[in-house]
């Protein structure tokens, strides 16, 4: 299938341990080497989305302000640490089932270094994820990324998605076009605008990067064996106007996009814990055409995972609280989306 994408500026191929240089406006990567004996998918397969929580490595970027993650930061972010944090997100991520995802989309990642440092630890090393990246002009430096098992998917294609902000800088999209043995997947991984700047100020950028990825969804034509995912922080729920109006995406599962994390989801549960209150602001979305495919999609929860606050009970078990160092896992918990 011919696939029409809006595509400019010089393609980057990633390697294993090379650094990336800062892209234009869009960027697309040319195809990595074929595997031509894919295996299928196998029921219980699972797709993973992680916002791992503050992922940058030691090294002082000078375009980027990770002056707080430095070992002479506040945050005093060592090595050492860092290494734990690897440790730590890779168990975390291969509690999703009992084979590794076939794929893992990321939020909170510095640059490539990091994602490749995380592919390589000791829990994931097994899979041999190819890193799918591109950077973004968020002004803390935090891009999203993939991680794609070469077993089951080729990587066809990737480009940067840059969302339109008036004064103001945002992660880019993460659109992906995946090849697997029997069927092809766009996938899209999100950080949307915060909420720190309330609602009044912050929504309309998260209906920007709604509209930005409505807009690229809309280039796509779906089908039996093409298929959209997304995944992401979307930093709204469900039930958000840049959720139900901004993607049209709805909690009925007839709906030509389908929230999974509105779909026979038990209350109070979530992947995000504020003030006591548990909401699904990490989620999967996907199109109609996709859904035989979905057994289930849910935060993942587990003791490992959580700790009980003794204000507001049971919470992820973060990597600082403030700038004390925890040595936990994250501020989110993993979403996970398993396969029939």
């Amino acid at each position: 299938m011919k696939l029409s994408l809006i595509l400019s500026t010089v393609a980057l191929l990633l390697s294993c341990g090379s650094a990336v240089a800062p892209e234009a406006d869009i960027a697309v990567q040319p195809p990595v080497p074929t595997n031509t004996a894919l295996q299928p998918l196998a029921p219980g397969a699972t797709v993973v989305f992680y916002n791992v929580e503050n992922l940058y490595d030691t090294q002082d970027d000078p375009t980027r302000d990770d002056n707080d993650f430095l070992p002479d930061g506040p945050m005093h972010w060592t090595e050492e640490r860092l290494q734990t944090k690897y440790t730590n997100l890779g168990k975390a991520i291969a509690l999703s089932g009992e084979k590794l995802p076939a794929m893992i989309g990321l939020a909170e990642v510095e640059n490539a270094t990091v994602v490749e440092g995380l592919a390589r630890s000791e829990a994931l090393i097994a899979a041999k994820y190819v890193v799918v990246h591109h950077e973004s002009p968020d002004e803390r430096g935090i891009d999203v990324a993939l991680l794609v098992d070469p077993h089951h998917f080729n990587v066809l294609s990737s480009e940067a998605l840059k969302v339109p902000l008036k004064n103001d800088l945002t992660r880019d999209i993460l659109h992906a076009v995946l090849a697997g043995a029997a069927d092809t997947f766009h996938v899209f991984v999100n950080h949307w605008p915060s909420r720190r700047e309330g609602q009044e100020k912050s929504e309309p950028k998260r209906l920007a990067a709604a509209n930005t990825l409505a807009q690229a969804m809309a280039r796509i034509r779906t089908g039996l064996h093409v298929h959209v995912l997304v995944m992401g922080d979307f930093n709204d729920t469900p039930t958000d106007k840049s959720i139900q109006q901004g993607l049209s995406a709805g909690c009925d599962r007839k709906a030509p996009l389908v929230d999974l994390m509105c779909v026979d989801q038990p209350k109070g549960f979530g992947s995000h814990q504020y003030d006591g209150h548990w909401d699904y602001l990490d989620q999967f979305i996907v199109s109609q055409d996709m859904m035989p495919l979905v057994a289930s999609a849910e935060a993942l929860w587990t003791k490992r995972l959580l700790f009980k606050h003794p204000k507001f009970g049971l919470s992820p078990n973060k990597t600082y609280s403030g700038q004390n160092y925890k040595g936990g896992y994250s501020d989110h918990l993993p979403v996970v989306l398993r396969l029939k």
